[in-house]
């Protein structure tokens, strides 16, 4: 087998999804494992893939072996399929946060074959942003398909792991942020009569378009608002708001107590 996936909560569905919508891997080359089975059921009649009677199974058959449960549950889970994974050697990609590759080989016992990625949910529309890093005993055909695989749902960077608390506040996590901020747009769009979903769709078209020019565009965010904000318009009114009530120091605070998060997650393991 290709691909084996141990774990299918929501972030592992959507990569699941777009992993079989590249087509760069036939279904019939991916192996499931869960323990919620109608899930797993649910998967197989939707996507065609392999489900496994195991988590061993799938690290004994496996050449690239997804790991997405929950941190807590990494260790345990580890433990129970290593010496299957150690015979095996698939390269192991894990998604749980705040586990680093050395506790990761730890757990293991042996050199693994790690790749740490970092994906978000914006996977589920084939839009997650994902930072890749990888063990020392991966080689970089191993490093290769772990970017070539995060591709398939997105966009992918390779960074050494010192940045991974940070890119996971505003990665990660801030998708919780920006839905919040579209969120409060569409509210005050009722506010103002627009129907609930029109000003949700135009909150929603607005962030995907600005994000489409900070992309796109040479020119610095900061001058992308001076070029929305007229000289006595309406713009610059709202702007001079968002700064009175502290709207850029909030955002800063946000991704601070996330990153302390995630270290805090880090050394409890």
């Amino acid at each position: 087998m290709k691909l084996g996936f141990i774990g299918t909560g929501n972030l592992a569905t959507a990569i699941l999804r777009g992993v079989v919508a590249a087509e760069e891997i036939k279904p019939s080359e991916i192996m499931i494992f869960d323990i919620n089975k109608e899930k797993l059921a649910e998967l197989k009649k939707e996507l065609s893939v392999v489900v496994a009677d195991s988590a061993n199974e799938i690290a004994s058959k496996c050449e690239n072996v997804v790991i997405a449960v929950k941190p807590k549950d990494f260790a345990a889970l580890a433990d129970e399929i290593k010496e299957d994974a150690k015979k095996n050697n698939p390269l192991i990609i894990s998604t749980a946060a705040g586990t680093e590759i050395s506790k990761i080989l730890g757990y293991f016992g042996y050199d693994a074959k790690i790749a740490r990625i970092m994906p978000n949910l914006n996977a589920a529309v084939g839009e997650s942003m994902t930072a890749v890093c990888t063990s020392e005993f991966a080689s970089y055909s191993d490093k290769e398909f772990a970017i070539n695989f995060c591709q398939f749902f997105g966009k992918a960077v390779d960074l050494e792991e010192k940045y991974f608390s940070g890119f996971t506040a505003i990665a990660g996590s801030a998708p919780a942020f920006a839905f919040m901020f579209a969120d409060a747009l569409a509210m005050s769009g009722v506010k103002y009569g627009l129907p609930a979903k029109t000003a949700q769709d135009i909150a929603a078209q607005m962030l995907l378009g600005s994000a489409k020019l900070m992309l796109e565009s040479d020119t610095a965010v900061s001058q992308l608002v001076r070029n929305v904000c007229s000289p006595g318009g309406t713009t610059i009114e709202g702007v001079c708001s968002l700064k009175e009530a502290g709207f850029e120091n909030s955002v800063m605070k946000a991704v601070d107590k996330t990153v302390e998060k995630d270290r805090l997650m880090s050394q409890n393991k």
